[in-house]
């Protein structure tokens, strides 16, 4: 039988701490690159867009306000570092996926609450004419395909974004002018609730999600960053409404909104040094959409009360 004396010992124990610090060597690599690259294109974003909020502010103040935590993201996405990653030939969605399943996310949310601006908010009642600017963004630019890179007249998702915020922005100089419309009433509130908390898009950033445990790493991974984006322009969206209508606060529900963006802000910030379907899985995502949505299902009930 072999008897390993000291000279074996010695050997083993060199062996494996070369082993253990090129594992360290690796996993700090890993880390540090994370890093450096967080410093050239962020990763977490821990405030959201903030409305500028006076006393005795008028509706079309804050029509252009609501509209502009709505777009927020978008404009933030389309003027990052790398642009619309989505799209692009170079930094595309395997180079710098996470980026761009954020980005998927993102147009997803922005989208869903633009038809709503557009068709409910931007109308004094059902039968009034919706404003062409916003028509059209909705219509005839935001509705490409965010993957659309664009070919001879064919416009790219990126160029076709960035000319429907243009309208968005002709919108607001027709509302400053009296040439357009917003009425956002109580009910309005309480609809933009529901779409948030419904099927399209936080039943949508959950169903990204489902049976996590059971994806693998390179398709999970994506899936989270995506349900990011969705939560970052509800964020954005939720925050502004609870600030520019402070009667919602006058329900006793200032608790809530800060639960639920404290929840929304961990979304936020979420960016693990490695996800596995078994680490770092989803599951604690989850957690955080379900926590903020009961508080925000709270605020909306009391909306009606």
């Amino acid at each position: 039988m072999f008897k390993p004396d000291k000279h074996h010992l010695v050997i083993a124990g060199k062996t494996l701490s070369i082993q253990g610090i090129l594992f360290l060597a690796i996993l700090f690599a890993v880390w540090g690159s994370q890093k450096i690259y967080a410093f050239i294109d962020p990763v977490t974003f821990p405030r959201p867009y903030e409305v500028t909020v006076s006393e005795g502010m008028s509706d079309t103040d804050k029509g252009a306000q609501l509209i502009d935590a709505l777009t927020a993201r978008m404009r933030y996405e389309l003027g990052s570092t790398f642009g619309w990653s989505a799209n692009d030939i170079l930094f595309n969605k395997y180079v710098l996926d996470n980026r761009a399943y954020r980005q998927f996310g993102t147009y997803v949310a922005t989208k869903m609450l633009m038809d709503h601006y557009s068709t409910v908010i931007a109308k004094l009642g059902n039968n009034d004419r919706e404003n062409d600017s916003l028509y059209n963004a909705r219509l005839n630019c935001f509705a490409i395909s965010p993957r659309r890179w664009g070919i001879l007249f064919f416009p790219s998702a990126e160029g076709s974004y960035e000319k429907g915020l243009r309208l968005v922005d002709q919108y607001k100089r027709e509302l400053s002018e009296g040439k357009a419309v917003y009425n956002c009433r109580t009910d309005d509130i309480y609809s933009a609730f529901n779409l948030v908390l419904g099927e399209t898009i936080f039943g949508y950033a959950l169903g990204l999600l489902q049976n996590s445990q059971n994806l693998p790493f390179y398709t999970l991974d994506n899936r989270i960053y995506e349900a990011q984006g969705v939560m970052l322009v509800v964020r954005d969206y939720i925050k502004a409404l609870y600030d520019l209508y402070p009667e919602i606060a006058t329900k006793n529900n200032e608790a809530n909104m800060q639960e639920a963006l404290r929840y929304l802000d961990r979304i936020a910030d979420y960016n693990p040094l490695y996800i596995t379907s078994a680490f770092n899985s989803g599951e604690l995502v989850i957690s955080y959409m379900l926590f903020a949505r009961n508080r925000l299902e709270d605020i909306r009930d009391s909306i009606r009360i």
